[in-house]
């Protein structure tokens, strides 16, 4: 008796993991694919073929590998940073950023070695805010990135007042400086300094807070004098008697009564130094940024009250920063410093000498795995994942702001992490686990009052090998995670947690690699844009181009302005049968799409193909053929031997295409209409196609939809006819 067969009218299950072929009993089975290449499954079920990349620019040095950075300033001003060999370049508005006719560009202070780690992943991490992106990078000192105007762009290192510090000196060694202002000497009394240390900061405070008079009322006190009050060093600048007022103030003078001395505020009993040149392990000279106590200036006030600099070419830079709370957040190792609130460039642990709420602080990650800090993102809390777990930073209590005695570390799991930066989608923290095989979502469960990171790679672990160096998230307008491979192949998580859709899919280049992602939003805000570096061998020689991911074709998208051809171009104007400018694909084989109809393939030489026939619009570039082949139609009756020879298949808005049992044995989908006239191009389709085919018997059988033309093949549903 024949048998009605299982209808898919879903595919957002996604390429399914080989280790799964048996697995009927799970539910994605159905609506998986047992292959999915340049098909996006989308959250409705249908599978759609993936839009074409077109070619904006070749990098400005095609030898070296290049990285891309997003800077969004607004929903409507967004760019594309490229970061090569000493230099940052500008994309927006899906262009080159000209100035005078040029590329505009300015100096960097990373080599192209610098901008990749060991292990593939870019080395540069970066938060922004407003103009500002703050840069951190594991050999330099935190860079600075400053949008002044469309053209005009500085890159400089961050001029902290002040940065961190290590903790207070503990031993016997003193230092002192030579003056409290000014161009000074720093002299310690055993080896404590290096050459590297130029540029970086020295804190002093003062020797003995009990040297120092305190303030007292209706006293007499003499221009000159200096009084200790509210913690602060104040300094008389008339004879007169005291008043009844306590000096609290924090800059300039204000006097201590109607009629009493005025004080001018010198200092919180601390101050610090930059570094600008090294003499010995003990001596070497700085200017003071924030006025040195008196009870630290000269020999005789050697104070062993010291710190350095928390960070510096000694004992490391952060690795990684981000903003959290109103604070500007860096991290190298196991440790985390947070800004003064509001202040992002100010570290400082005390505010006029006290330690409020608002203060600088750190935070140690203690732990019992190596917990070198790999990435910092923020949400409800400051989600941290390291070499050997993950970890959360928030407030101990919601009554008290978070400061630095209200802020707690808790563990959340023991995964560990890779290098590339996590991606926020909704309330989950996508991150790469540290074998860069693994992709898990960390998100916040109220029943167990902590976050949870399940494995999103569970049923398809084949899809991230041989490992993930980069991921950027296209929110709009399908939700895909897009990462990219070491191997050069570019993958897609299309990842919606309210439908429970978790569908991975492969985006192999028919010519070329790709070498990382980023993603900011389209100029008219309709959807985010995905750029990418793919790099290309052409006559011969190593070409990286940018391409940026162009719209997918729906019912009211012309026909000639279907663009599904990689690295592509478009030619509009006049009919000619000459289309020029293609010197960037010489020599390759291209796909061509003529007045929105197919055209036979050209090969690129001298920059130009010819057509057979005029056109106004040409779609050129290199072949995007797409592959999808179902999991096992008719999984109930293992063992069993059948035979399928037709399906029917449910198309939206698609043209051309083949069908069958493999990928060698297809046949064309026809659908043209009688009333369609010759010579011209059949409009897309909507609706069901039967296919028939000399299909073998087997105990397994399954059908493969392929796209072999730059024209939409677009699967809504398939459906085995009865007596399968």
């Amino acid at each position: 008796m024949s048998r009605i067969l299982e209808a898919r009218t879903s595919f957002n299950g996604g390429e399914l993991s080989p280790l799964i072929a048996a697995r009927i009993d799970v539910a994605k089975f159905s609506n998986g694919c047992a292959r999915m290449e340049n098909f996006l499954p989308t959250t409705q079920g249908p599978a759609i073929c993936r839009p074409g990349t077109r070619h904006v620019a070749e990098v400005k040095d095609s030898a070296d590998r290049t990285w891309l950075m997003r800077f969004e300033r607004s929903e409507d001003d967004s760019y594309i940073l490229e970061w090569g060999d000493g230099y940052v370049r500008f994309y927006t508005n899906r262009g080159v950023l000209l100035s005078a006719g040029v590329p505009y560009e300015i100096v960097s202070p990373y080599s192209a070695a610098d901008l990749t780690l060991s292990d593939g992943t870019f080395a540069l991490r970066y938060a922004q805010t407003g103009d500002v992106v703050y840069i951190t990078h594991p050999s330099y000192t935190p860079y600075k990135l400053s949008r002044l105007a469309p053209t005009s762009w500085t890159l400089s290192a961050v001029d902290f007042a002040p940065p961190p510090f290590e903790a207070i000196n503990s031993g016997a060694t003193t230092i002192y400086a030579s003056a409290a202002a000014g161009s000074v000497t720093l002299t310690a009394s055993a080896s404590t300094f290096t050459a590297a240390m130029v540029g970086q900061y020295v804190y002093l405070a003062e020797k003995d807070v009990r040297s120092t008079t305190q303030w007292e009322p209706a006293k007499s006190i003499t221009a000159g004098n200096v009084r200790r009050s509210d913690g602060k060093n104040y300094e008389a600048l008339n004879t007169a008697t005291t008043g009844s007022v306590r000096p609290t103030h924090t800059e300039g003078a204000v006097y201590d009564g109607d009629t009493g001395v005025q004080w001018q505020f010198l200092d919180p009993g601390y101050g610090w130094a930059k570094i600008t040149a090294y003499t010995s392990a003990t001596e070497v000279t700085a200017t003071v940024i924030s006025r040195i106590p008196a009870n630290a200036v000269g020999a005789g006030n050697a104070t062993t009250r010291w710190a350095l600099q928390a960070w510096g070419a000694t004992t490391g830079y952060p690795t990684c920063v981000t903003f959290f709370r109103e604070r500007l957040v860096f991290a190298r190792d196991s440790s985390v410093w947070f800004s003064v609130a509001g202040d992002f460039e100010n570290f400082a642990y005390e505010i006029d000498g006290d330690v409020s709420a608002d203060a600088g602080f750190d935070r140690t990650i203690a732990s019992d795995r190596t917990n070198a800090i790999r990435w910092l993102s923020p949400g409800n809390v400051l989600l941290v994942g390291t070499l050997g777990d993950e970890w959360a930073i928030a407030e101990q209590t919601t009554t008290e702001p978070f400061g630095p005695a209200n802020a707690q570390t808790r563990r959340q799991s023991t995964y560990g992490s890779s290098n590339v930066s996590p991606v926020r989608v909704g309330g989950d923290t996508l991150f790469v686990q540290k074998s860069g095989r693994k992709v898990r979502a960390m998100a916040f469960r109220f029943e167990e009052d902590g976050f949870d990171s399940p494995d999103v790679t569970v049923f398809a672990e084949h899809i991230t090998k041989p490992g993930l160096v980069d991921m950027a998230f296209q929110q709009e307008p399908f939700s895909v995670l897009w990462g990219v491979r070491s191997d050069g192949v570019l993958v897609g998580l299309t990842f919606n947690r309210e439908q429970d859709v978790v569908a991975w899919h492969r985006h192999p280049f028919s010519d070329g690699v790709v070498e990382c992602v980023e993603s900011i939003p389209a100029p008219d805000q309709s959807r985010d844009d995905l750029w990418i570096i793919s790099r290309h061998t052409v006559n011969g020689v190593t070409k990286r181009y940018v391409a940026h991911l162009e719209a997918e074709a729906d019912e009211t998208t012309e026909q000639a302005d279907w663009f599904y051809v990689e690295q592509g171009a478009t030619y509009s104007g006049a009919a000619t049968s000459t289309i020029s400018g293609l010197g960037y694909l010489e020599g390759k084989e291209v796909w061509v799409l003529a007045d929105g109809a197919v055209h036979p393939n050209r090969t690129v030489t001298s920059g130009q193909i010819t057509l057979q026939n005029p056109a106004t619009k040409v779609q050129v570039g290199i072949p995007s053929p797409a592959v999808l082949e179902t999991t096992e139609l008719d999984p109930q009756r293992v063992g069993v031997t059948k035979r399928i020879s037709r399906l029917i298949l449910r198309l939206w808005n698609s043209m051309g295409g083949k069908a069958g049992q493999s990928e060698s044995n297809t046949y064309e989908m026809r659908y043209r209409s009688p009333s369609t006239p010759m010579g011209t191009a059949p409009p897309p389709y909507t609706g069901d196609v039967e296919i028939e085919w000399d299909g073998d018997y087997g105990r397994k059988q399954s059908a493969v939809i392929v796209k072999d033309k730059p024209a939409p093949v677009n699967l809504a549903g398939l459906f085995p006819p009865q007596g399968g």
